[in-house]
């Protein structure tokens, strides 16, 4: 159209152009291009010769007054050409300046565009101008003008718009630019905006005002606020109303009565101005927590009482302390009581709005009477007007009637004119006779009377019924308005009572805090009592030590006096010796008489004294003596001083002993006290903030330091009195006490001797018995099992019965989940009982129903059933052991389909049974009778028909071992024991009375001991039983199993089992983290993932996983740059072989960490300095709580438990024990050899297995295995000699063998259903035979002739595939318990670990399940789908429904793994399920179903979500005045329609936000409606009934709403599309079909989550905004992680052919650009397959004519034709797909990408997907599933 005007424009200039040119002289020089828009440039072409003269620059024309076109006269008056760069042919004379510019350009030389238009060349003058893009270039332009920049395109955007491409509305303005028609308009709020702010704030879409001031709410602040009257809008003098806290009408301010309603503005009341509802709850929390601030400052300050000077300073400022916080508390007190009182307000406020309500409710209803009664009176009056014009109608009746008589009788009576003028004349004067009679004026003025009554009551009608509808008009606002009151006011009650229930705590914690005080006043007091107890304590030491520190001085000075008197003494003592060796020499008798005589002189000096003292008056006399007594006197001194210094010594000896000791123990005290201190400041930094905590932490801590200074007083004490006894001199009364003690002590000893001599014997005769016993082992065994009995016995049948009760009558899928949760307890519990591995003892009469662990269809072509036994104590009187029953697993009739084991003719029976008969093995070759006393190990086994019965018994010498085998074949076609987990029974020892076995095993109960081992690869035990007979294991004492040879390796080592784990906590008791901290471990599994190691703390974790076989090392110790991985890039070491590998981590210097297996370096990786922060660590497993925590799951996707075996687990090099650690669960002795063979494989669509081996397959060969697929067809087996081909595959779902091009297939049945089927071929030379499952389906003779004879050597066959196949597709599924007949070994199942090649194949899992559940669309106008492929031959039509036998939903487009592809095509999701959200429209649409929703319609769906808005459930008419809908608010479920013109709301009061599945049913039935929420609220509301029809039109809209829908009806934060997965919609029960059209919904995926965009294999694509497009210039940049080799990644395409497509095929990336010219493409085929499940990065960078693709930095690039007049479209970008209808014929239907893209930038600028202009089909924004 705008091309077509201008066209229409420019027309008469180029008529006039071109007879200007067609007069002028043409030529070379003069030759001048003309180009208009949309036209190529044309040259002009010469006109024909004529006798003017050509025009030549530089030279005059001759008799020309003015320049031909495109020329100008100079000043000079000379014709030059114009310079207007061909947008035009005029310019003006003298200064050359061009007019008429042409292409919207302007400027002297029309060399820019005009104001909102851009050029179309980036340098250089513009060829043609073109409108700016802002945001649409044609429809939608907003710009004053635009320029480009960086090669993007940058808007001048006129007032009222704003955005890089004036994409949206500038503030103060509202609207949506991008939808054509939309302009932005000013915000409307009436003035009643924030004066603050230069625009006036609405919402940029809507136009609804945000923030209403002056007391005023509503859309546009046109109305005053709850509580206020006024002009709102003009006046604006909005005032309180004076009704005394009631409610009253918003204009005249007139009060209303209680009950009325009223509308609200508010999501909850106001407590003060300015305050929210809740700000005096956080308030009160802020308190509390100054409060346990407080507490804490308490805390430290009692912690670091001593006994000392720093003792009283502490005890100082905790008093302080004190003193502040009782000034706080006060404050909070204070504060509290405020809170109480503005609480108090609140709830009188909410009081005054109830009442406001109930008086609104009244007037209302008030209203509706007075509305009834005019109704009434109205429908009266119209009767009346009725009857009145049908009173009309008859007179005008009468009045026709009487003129037509007066016709009829004039012309019957032949009157003329004048006559019947006159008859009238006549019949007037009658008439006005008549009314002037007295009563017919009566008559008249009565009528007149009613005539205007009538008239004034009509008047009266209409107003009122104008009013009326006004009325009615307002009840549905109203009623909703009330509905949204009363919704708030139930918050406003959940609040206020969450706040009382705040309250009533801070109260309760204020008591208690106040009681603490007090207690910590008490304890105050007695402290500071105490500590001046131990102050005066102190001082009375120092006073003591006073005294003996002046002891010693003395001391010091007597010993220096001694000192001088021993020198003294010395020369003293020569003279003596002297006179001594002289008076030795005297003889004896003379000395005696010396001595005698002296006596003698002594008695007379005595008397003489005596004499002389009674007469000496002046004592000359006595001091005469005196001084003759001196010598003696000096000898006396001597010796006192002697003993004075002896006991001075001695004294000073204790003394310094008992000092010493005092020092002592200040010193250890002191250090205590330290160490004290260190412990409270490291538990203070550990502590709770909870006040109870603290306090009693505080009181602990100071009775700890009160029971200490009272120690420490008590040993001062005890020092002093030892001092004080020290000085006294006790020394003889101590050794007394001390020999007493000693003598008691001896006798204590005599007695303890004389009591433990008989125990020392019990302990030597124990010992001689258990020599060989593991008591410990043995113990701890046997207490788990009577745990593990005692529950099991008692309380599980129960549990198990009351579940299936509950279970089969269970409401909803919480209950559900409960009981699930509930079984897997017991499941738990079960997988604990089977590893106890201890014997039970059986006595003959007693039998035990064991519970088998493993599947019954994994029994099915395979068993192998492991067992220790200990035969009976043999009778010496019999020659042999009786025959006895040992065991029996099967069918409960006994009559077929069983295997046991039993003693028959002394020798042990392996006895099994395929359907029609027994077969025995006997195993001869070892008698029971000759069997050792210990335990001997016993295994039976059967591969298809083939059976084997091992017995090995061990030797207590030496490792020696002997074993037995003894083998059996079934003689029938059968191969399968087909059990039915109902109808199974697994007996051991005995059987109950009730049953009966068959006769082959019908003999008495076992007598001895007997041990559960495994039962195929699962480990199992007696212990896990589910009945009991004549047994009482808790009390029964089993038999003790030596350390046999074969038990050392299983104590040695530990066995995981999937679900167990071992914790150790405090690992740093044994070892501490140092400079290099180091973990060791040995594992043996043959599983692909699994979780070694585990610790967390907090956020930060660390964990050893094997991934795919190979080990993954995350961890986060609080890095700034998040979490780290270290992988086995590399792949150096294998881990999944099922063999020993020795596993290190090592941190190294806080900073790198390195992981090495078998001793050697697989990788290391250095990250930000962090010490290890962690204390306990988990080992093969965690408990759910821990792997499913939010915090872990966001970076460890892995959260299954290690299987297979583990030992030797080292911290810093020391060992653990895993089976002491109080918390392991679930985790074995020993490691079962059998739980390590990989009997089954899966294979993915692209992985195979092989071997070598020596098997003849074409002569007397017979093999089987197990399969399980939902894939029609894949290569089951392939082997080749030379041209000679043996297989089987699948093709169409029947089985087919091909032996030598002789095929032999089973019947139509489909074998492709997800169960396990068996396979049996066999090849003979007289024929080939095959069976599936218990049926012989087909045999073929081959053809006959001379037998060929093939040599049996080594060659390689496949399972799952072949590599040399190509005519076969490889198999998608399991296959399991293969086997074959070898000439060299026995029959026994494959172990595929030993294979020796293993192409992306899984050895232990086996996840069969349907893909993820498609969505089908049907063709809409919007929908991505590519078309569907034909059919092939024996495939289903498409829209056949395909249902397998186990009811799972199959897709007939089964989507085949790309073979080029890591991922697998379709995720794992939930079946049934879609995930919405991402974009705010993302929905699905249905449309109008069959049946009518007038009368009744019942909806169920079941819904998981966090998101707390958004809409789930729309159907309305196409006014939307009749609608249904199902949203979520705040969390909260709403189901809403109208009755009418009200409106019906349920809304529930819990929330359902919490991430878990919900079953929701909502019901309308006319006027009521029902929401039922997991079965357990019911929840019911109810109109009055209206006769108004309720009709709706489709679509239904599921997950969110189309633009524009709902907004009428709905809350606009619950419009937009909720985020979270949608299950199961049904209507009526019955469920919906398919969805029309889908816009950004994907299947609901189950596993991890990153951010992303996922692409899925139904197709879709977004479209970016207009601000991202792709021209001349540009640049691309993103990541993807396909899921396929091939498909569209990005798409640009004009509408005159150019285009720009990047895609990929086969793994191959293309660019294929087209610039008007031709298409020239460029590739790269990167090293790195891009389907490896890694991100890659692709760029691509356009200049012109020449791209460039740059994908994981291989880049590789294309110069392409150059066009001379290029032309810079900006169209729209297509990512993911595009559609059909827009591809040109030169571009083939391109496939939708599969898989996601994330970080998508065009010229520097991230693409937000979630902002895209659409999303259409399965695209998921913002959220990529990981696996």
């Amino acid at each position: 159209m705008a091309r077509g005007s201008a066209w229409r424009a420019l027309l008469p200039l180029w008529l006039v152009w071109g007879a200007a040119c067609s007069s002028a002289a043409s030529g070379d020089d003069g030759a001048f291009p003309f180009d208009i828009e949309g036209s190529s440039a044309v040259g002009r072409q010469d006109p024909p010769e004529t006798s003017e003269s050509r025009v030549v620059p530089g030279r005059l024309p001759p008799a020309v007054e003015k320049c031909d076109a495109g020329f100008f006269r100079a000043g000079s008056g000379e014709c030059l050409p114009c310079d207007c760069n061909g947008n035009s042919n005029e310019c003006a004379d003298g200064s050359g300046v061009c007019v008429h510019c042409l292409r919207n350009t302007t400027g002297e030389h029309c060399e820019k565009c005009l104001d909102g238009y851009i050029s179309d060349s980036i340098r250089g003058p513009p060829q043609f101008c073109q409108p700016c893009p802002c945001p649409l270039p044609h429809l939608a332009n907003f710009a004053e003008s635009c320029y480009r920049k960086n090669g993007a395109v940058r808007c001048i955007c006129h007032e009222n718009y704003a955005g890089p491409n004036c994409e949206r509305c500038a503030p103060g303005y509202y609207g949506n630019p991008l939808l054509v028609g939309s302009t932005c308009k000013k915000c409307d709020c009436s003035g009643n905006s924030d004066p603050n702010l230069i625009f006036e704030d609405c919402d940029e879409v809507t136009g609804q005002c945000r923030n209403c001031l002056r007391n005023t709410t509503g859309f546009k602040c046109e109305r005053c606020a709850p509580g206020y009257y006024g002009d709102a809008r003009r006046a604006k003098n909005c005032a309180v109303c004076n009704c005394g806290g009631g409610p009253c009408d918003s204009v005249t301010g007139e009060c209303l009565e209680e009950g009325s309603e009223l509308p609200t503005g508010m999501d909850c009341p106001t407590i003060s101005k300015n305050n929210s509802c809740d700000k005096c709850i956080w308030d009160l929390t802020d308190d509390l927590r100054l409060a346990a601030l407080s507490m804490e400052e308490s805390k430290s300050g009692l912690l670091s009482v001593s006994s000392g000077a720093a003792a009283h300073r502490h005890v100082n400022e905790m008093n302080s302390t004190i003193y502040l916080l009782k000034a706080r508390l006060s404050e909070r007190e204070n504060q509290y009581v405020l809170r109480k009182i503005q609480i108090n307000n609140a709830e009188n406020t909410m009081k005054s709005l109830m009442s406001d309500i109930e008086e609104l409710a009244e007037k209302g209803s008030q209203a509706s009477r007075k509305g009834h009664l005019v109704e009434k009176e109205s429908m009266e009056t119209v009767d009346h007007a009725t009857k009145l014009v049908k009173q009309a109608h008859d007179m005008r009746d009468k009045i026709q009637e009487i003129n037509s008589k007066m016709l009829y009788y004039g012309e019957e009576q032949e009157l003329g004119p004048e006559e019947i003028s006159e008859k009238l004349v006549l019949a007037q004067k009658m008439l006005d006779e008549i009314r002037r009679r007295q009563p017919f004026f009566t008559q008249q003025d009565l009528v007149n009377e009613e005539v205007d009554e009538a008239h004034e009551l009509l008047s009266q009608a209409e107003s009122w019924q104008r009013l009326h509808n006004d009325t009615r008009s307002l009840f549905p606002v109203v009623l909703e308005q009330l509905d949204d009151y009363n919704a708030k006011l139930s918050e406003l009650q959940e609040s206020l009572d969450q706040a009382l229930d705040h309250v009533r705590d801070a109260e309760d914690m204020n008591r208690a805090t106040a009681a603490r005080q007090r207690d910590q006043e008490k304890q105050h007091e007695k402290v500071r009592e105490q500590v001046e107890v131990v102050n005066t304590s102190l001082s009375a030491s120092v006073d003591s030590l006073r005294t003996p520190r002046l002891t010693l001085l003395e001391l010091d000075d007597i010993i220096k006096n001694a000192s001088g008197i021993y020198a003294e003494i010395d020369g003293a003592k020569t003279e003596l010796q002297r006179k001594l060796s002289n008076l030795s020499n005297l003889s004896y008798d003379l000395v005696q008489e010396a001595i005698d005589h002296a006596r003698n002189l002594q008695q007379e000096a005595d008397e003489l004294s005596r004499n002389l003292h009674s007469s000496d008056m002046n004592g000359l006399v006595q001091k005469a003596l005196d001084a003759s007594n001196v010598y003696e006197n000096i000898a006396n001194y001597v010796s006192e001083a002697n003993e004075t210094a002896e006991l001075a010594l001695n004294i000073t000896d204790r003394i310094y002993d008992a000092v010493n000791g005092i020092d002592t123990q200040i010193i250890y005290h002191k250090d205590e006290s330290d160490n004290l201190l260190s412990q409270a400041r490291e538990l203070q930094a550990r502590a709770d903030s909870s006040n109870e905590e603290a306090v009693a932490d505080t009181s602990r801590r100071v009775g700890g330091a009160l029971a200490r200074k009272s120690a420490l007083r008590n040993r001062l004490n005890d020092a002093i009195k030892r001092l004080q006894a020290t000085e006294r001199g006790d020394t003889q009364q101590l050794l007394g006490q001390s020999r007493l003690i000693i003598a008691e002590a001896n006798k204590t000893t005599m007695e303890v001797q004389q009591a433990t001599t008989p125990m020392a014997g019990n302990l030597s005769n124990w010992s001689q018995n258990l020599q060989n016993f593991d008591s410990s082992a043995y113990n701890t065994a046997v207490d788990s099992a009577r745990d593990a009995v005692r529950n099991l016995s008692e309380v599980v049948p129960q549990l198990l019965d009351q579940l299936r009760t509950v279970e089969q009558k269970r409401p909803a899928s919480n209950v559900s989940a409960s009981i699930q949760r509930i079984r897997e307890l017991i499941a738990q519990t079960r997988s604990v009982a089977s590893k106890i591995q201890v014997s039970m003892m059986f006595d003959g009469q007693s039998a035990v129903e064991v519970h088998p662990k493993a599947s019954m269809d994994d029994l099915k072509a395979f068993t192998s059933l492991s067992l220790y036994m200990k035969p009976p104590m043999k009778q010496q009187e019999e020659p042999g052991t009786a025959d006895q029953f040992v065991l029996y697993l099967g069918s409960k009739n006994a009559k077929k389909e069983y295997m046991g084991l039993a003693i028959k003719n002394d020798n042990l029976v392996y006895v099994y049974n395929l359907g029609t008969k027994d077969v025995e093995i006997p195993l001869d070759s070892k008698p029971v009778s000759s069997w050792p006393a210990y335990f001997s190990i016993v295994k039976i086994e059967r591969v298809g028909k083939h059976g084997k019965v091992f017995l090995t018994v061990p030797s207590l010498s030496s490792t020696a071992e002997e074993k037995f085998i003894k083998k059996g074949e079934f003689a029938g076609d059968d191969s399968l024991l087909d059990l039915d987990p109902e109808d199974t029974v697994f007996y051991v020892g005995g059987v109950p009375s009730n049953f009966k076995l068959p006769a082959s095993l019908n003999l008495p109960g076992f007598s001895g001991c007997l041990e559960l081992a495994t039962l195929n690869n699962d480990v199992i035990s007696l212990y896990n039983f589910k009945h009991i007979y004549n047994m009482d294991p808790s009390k029964s004492v089993p038999c003790a199993r030596d350390k046999l040879a074969f038990t050392q390796s299983r104590a040695a080592s530990y066995f995981f089992d999937g679900s167990s784990y071992a914790v150790v906590r405090d690992i740093t008791r044994r070892g501490k983290f140092g400079q290099v901290t180091r973990f060791d471990i040995e594992v043996r599994t043959p599983a692909d993932n699994g979780l070694v190691l585990l610790m967390v703390n907090g956020s930060m974790f660390f964990s050893l996983e094997m991934r795919n076989g190979y080990l993954h090392v995350f961890y986060d110790f609080g890095f700034s740059s998040g979490p780290v991985h270290l992988e086995d890039t590399l792949k150096k070491a294998l881990i999944n072989d099922a063999k020993y590998h020795e596993i290190s981590i090592i941190y190294h210097n806080d900073k790198k960490m390195i992981l090495v297996v078998d001793r050697r370096h697989v990788k290391s990786m250095d990250n930000e300095k962090m010490k290890i922060p962690f204390t306990d660590i988990y080992i093969g497993g965690a408990p759910p709580e821990i792997l499913q925590s939010r915090t872990l799951r966001a970076h460890l996707p892995l959260d299954i438990n290690f299987r297979g075996c583990m030992k030797g687990f080292q911290f810093q090099k020391k060992d653990f024990n895993l089976l002491e650690q109080t918390e392991t669960l679930g985790v074995g002795y020993g490691c079962p050899e059998d739980s390590l063979i990989s009997r089954r494989a899966y294979f993915n669509g692209q992985s195979f297995i092989a071997s070598t081996q020596k098997i003849s397959f074409f002569d007397g060969f017979e093999g089987g295995f197990n399969f399980r697929t939902l894939q029609p067809n894949g290569l089951l087996f392939y082997y080749s000699s030379g041209s000679d081909v043996f297989s089987v595959s699948l093709d169409n779902g029947t089985v087919v063998m091909d032996v030598k091009g002789t095929k032999v297939q089973s019947a139509d049945k489909q074998y492709n259903d997800g169960l396990s089927h068996f396979i049996v071929t066999s090849v003979s030379p007289t024929r080939y035979e095959l069976i599936v499952d218990k049926s012989r389906l087909g045999s073929k003779n081959p053809t006959k002739g001379k037998a060929e004879h093939t040599q049996t050597g080594e060659k390689k066959f496949y399972f799952g595939g072949s590599p040399i196949s190509p005519q076969y597709a490889n198999f998608t599924g399991c296959i399991s318990n293969a086997y074959f007949t070898r000439p060299d070994r026995d029959v026994e199942v494959e172990d595929f670990q030993r294979y020796s090649e293993k192409v992306h194949t899984s050895l232990y899992e086996c996840p069969i399940e349907p893909s993820p559940l498609f969505l089908l669309h049907k063709k809409g106008k919007n929908s991505s789908k590519p078309k569907a492929s034909q059919n092939k031959k024996g495939e289903k039509s498409k829209d056949a429904p395909s249902w397998d036998p186990a009811g799972l939903k199959f897709l007939e487009r089964n989507t085949p793994r790309d073979s080029h592809c890591h991922l697998s095509s379709s995720p794992r999701a939930i079946e049934h399920a879609y995930q919405y959200g991402g974009t705010a429209n993302s929905r699905q649409e249905f449309e109008h179903l069959k049946g009518d929703f007038g009368e009744k319609a019942q909806f169920s769906i079941r819904l998981k979500t966090r998101s707390s808005h958004g809409m789930i459930f729309y159907v309305s008419d196409q006014e939307e005045n009749d609608f249904m809908t199902l949203f979520l608010a705040h969390g909260r479920l709403v189901f809403m329609f109208n009755v009418g013109h009200k409106k019906l709301k349920i809304r529930s009061q819990e929330k359902y936000s919490d991430g878990l599945w919900h079953d929701v049913i909502f019901i309308r039935e006319k006027s009521s409606g029902r929401l039922i929420i997991d079965g357990l609220r019911v929840l019911e509301e109810s109109l009055p009934p209206t006769g108004a029809a309720w009709k709706i039109k489709g679509p239904i809209y599921l997950g969110g709403v189309a633009p524009g829908r709902a907004v009428k009806n709905v809350q606009i934060n619950s419009v937009y599309s909720f985020s979270g997965c949608l299950s199961n919609l049904q209507l009526n029960g019955a469920s919906i079909p398919s969805a029309s059209q889908t816009f950004s919904v994907t299947p609901c995926f189950e596993g991890p989550m990153e951010t992303g965009t996922y692409f899925s294999t139904e197709g879709g694509y977004v479209v970016l905004d207009e601000s991202f497009n792709i021209g001349l210039k540009f640049e691309i940049a993103f990541e993807v992680r396909p899921r396929s080799s091939s498909g569209t990644l990005v798409h640009g395409h004009s509408v005159n052919g150019e285009y720009l497509n990047v895609h990929m095929k086969n793994g191959q990336v293309i660019v294929k650009v087209n610039n008007g010219i031709r298409d020239f493409s460029t590739s790269v085929t990167p090293k790195q397959s891009l389907c490896d499940g890694r991100w890659h990065r692709i760029t691509v960078i356009r200049d012109s004519n020449v791209v460039q693709l740059d994908v994981d930095s291989e880049v590789n690039h294309v110069v392409g034709p150059l066009n001379p007049k290029p032309v810079d479209h900006r169209e729209p970008v297509f990512v993911g797909g595009v559609p059909e209808s827009l591809l040109t014929p030169r571009l083939a239907p391109g496939k939708p990408f599969t898989g996601c893209i994330r970080h998508f930038v065009i010229d520097g600028r991230p693409v937000s997907f979630s902002k895209a202009a659409l999303v259409s089909g399965a695209v998921s924004v913002n959220s990529c599933p990981v696996a």
